[in-house]
């Protein structure tokens, strides 16, 4: 630590006032004066010294003893902590205006005198409540005329300078008062202007704390539900399937044990009962999957997205061969993103693809990319039955379908699960298509 650095420090333990920082035009007057008195206990000594040396050579004893009196008086000011910061500017003010008394005696009213009153001035009205102006001013005003009747009386012990100068007093008098009178108007207007200010800071900074109090309300909630998300998931996984899994095995073994006795419509009722409860139990697993999108810790890594897409194509290998699917690929870059979250929207929209084209008409989908300034954007075009534009945005939507289940098996789950995980993503999805054109598929991922 420097020695400036230090002495800086011991200063400060001694105005416990600044300690505890505050938006009020009283703190800022107190840490106004703090800084005041440190800077000038150390350059009060350098410029003492010479005016020392120069009053003792021009005889002016009155000033080297009021010059070691404002030393001692500077150091009790800023080396006393049990003195009160209110003491202390009394103090400073008081030694001050006498230093311009004696600077009046001594060198007369053309002097530094009147830099040093219009010191006291500034001082009073900056470190002292606004009240404080006025007084200074009525001292000031008092002073003057009380100087001016000395200068008339012609009382012996004026300064040379000052002899039979009444009307140039008169002249200086005013010029200064004037000073005073501007001063102890702009000064505390300024400080009014600064209060708003801060006083706006304050409410500006409460609103905030508000807000914050909402958001850490909000996030509470938020993890709330995402605890009763997860307390869901466990219930759809083990509570919900098991009943399921037994009403679809209990009506296997009917169906079995009892195919002698059912007649067909029975069959058909057992056959249409497990198909609904295996529906159910996929349905819920698919509602598992879609609650889990966002939820799940998964870590960002460079993925190479030609790789992600042929593990999609892997999953869907027994459609793609039913169907003798062609799906080629443009080129595709390395980007940072959820691997097994990519490859699911691939999986879903290669799915689609495959599934919305007509029996007699050989799939073909190509996979391409584009980069934007701040997103990847890929498309997944087909040549499949196509959609609507009436229907772009009903498909996004979970459990929308636009085709009767027989025809199209799906429980309209798909798309919904790739949108909220490009909107995870801070993306968008979109759909290009004509009926019975094909559809391409756009959608972005944020870089970053």
């Amino acid at each position: 630590m420097t020695i400036w650095n230090r002495y800086s420090l011991t200063v400060s333990k001694n105005f416990p006032e600044i300690a505890d920082k505050s938006f009020t035009i009283g703190y800022w007057r107190d840490y106004l004066f703090f800084i005041t008195i440190l800077y000038l206990i150390p350059f009060s000594l350098i410029a003492i010294i010479p005016g020392i040396i120069a009053s003792l050579v021009a005889g002016f004893y009155e000033i080297v003893l009021f010059d070691a009196v404002l030393v001692v008086v500077l150091y009790l000011i800023g080396f006393q902590k049990r003195v009160s910061i209110q003491v202390k500017k009394s103090l400073f003010v008081l030694i001050v205006y006498c230093f311009a008394l004696i600077l009046f005696k001594t060198l007369g009213s053309y002097g530094p005198g009147l830099v040093y009153l219009l010191a006291v001035t500034v001082f009073g009205i900056i470190i002292f409540p606004d009240k404080y102006a006025l007084y200074t001013l009525a001292v000031n005003i008092v002073f003057c005329a009380f100087y001016g009747l000395v200068i008339h009386l012609n009382i012996t012990g004026l300064h040379p300078t000052d002899q039979d100068q009444l009307l140039s007093w008169f002249a200086v008098s005013s010029n200064f008062l004037f000073l005073n009178v501007l001063f102890a108007m702009l000064i505390p207007r300024m400080f009014a202007g600064m209060q708003q200010t801060l006083d706006e800071q304050i409410r500006l900074k409460e609103q905030l704390n508000q807000e914050q109090q909402k958001l850490q309300e909000s996030l509470k909630q938020l993890e709330q539900k995402n605890n009763e998300l997860e307390q869901f998931a466990y219930v759809a996984s083990h509570d919900l399937q098991e009943p399921l899994r037994m009403i679809s095995g209990f009506l296997s073994r009917i169906a079995s044990k009892y195919s002698d006795i059912l007649d067909e419509k029975g069959k058909t009722y057992i056959s249409l009962a497990v198909d609904g409860a295996d529906r159910m139990r996929q349905i819920i697993l698919d509602l598992l999957q879609y609650a889990r999108i966002g939820n799940d810790p998964q870590e960002i890594e460079q993925i190479d997205v030609a790789e992600s897409i042929q593990t999609a194509i892997q999953s869907l290998q027994e459609m793609v061969t039913a169907k003798k699917a062609e799906i080629t690929l443009g080129p595709l870059p390395v980007i940072k993103t959820h691997e097994s979250q990519l490859s699911q929207v691939f999986q879903n929209l290669l799915e689609n693809a495959l599934k919305y084209c007509p029996d007699n008409r050989r799939p073909r989908v190509h996979i391409s990319y584009k980069e934007l300034e701040a997103h990847h954007q890929f498309c997944v075009r087909d040549n499949g039955i196509g959609i609507e534009p009436a229907h772009f945005d009903k498909i996004f939507v979970i459990f929308k379908r636009l085709h009767d289940r027989n025809t199209y098996p799906g429980n309209g789950i798909g798309l919904a699960i790739v949108k909220k995980i490009v909107d995870s993503h801070d993306g968008k999805i979109w759909v290009e298509s004509d009926l019975d054109n094909g559809s391409a598929f756009f959608f972005t991922l944020r870089k970053e």
